[in-house]
């Protein structure tokens, strides 16, 4: 399954990073952009539709979690990638998928990327179920 990726985080040498990590070691990821900003990273959400979203907890003019509550209908998963630990338990309250610290370890981000995977192709097969169910009760009725 390919998942549809955003990263947003302010530091462009982190997202660089990220980015490379992505293409070189979880060939499943597919990132759609990158914003440096709370703003930026509101709209590019709402404009891409990603499955996961890699975010950083501290930027200029909000964080994280800011970003997350204007976004209250969320279908994504969250991984955070922070070099501080203190979030850790904010993180989890607002859903978090995984908790990456900086610098990045590789293991630890083909970990995060395999459980996302996993979540969504439960969350695939889960809606094919629901979908076939209501075939089935709609051709009953004709």
């Amino acid at each position: 399954m390919i998942l549809k990726a955003v990263i947003v985080e302010d530091e462009s040498s982190s997202r660089e990073i990220l980015r490379n990590y992505l293409t070189k070691y979880c060939k499943n990821v597919d990132v759609l952009g990158e914003a440096a900003s709370v703003k930026d990273g509101i709209e590019l959400i709402a404009k891409t539709k990603p499955d996961i979203v890699f975010l950083d907890v501290e930027m200029p003019f909000g964080n994280a979690f800011d970003l997350l509550d204007q976004l209250p209908d969320r279908s994504f998963e969250t991984v955070f990638v922070t070099a501080y630990n203190s979030y850790a338990l904010e993180a989890l309250n607002n859903h978090a998928a995984y908790y990456l610290m900086k610098p990045i370890n590789i293991d630890e981000l083909i970990k995060a990327v395999s459980y996302v995977t996993e979540i969504k192709e439960k969350e695939n097969a889960l809606e094919d179920q629901v979908l076939k169910s209501k075939m089935t009760k709609a051709e009953g009725k004709i």
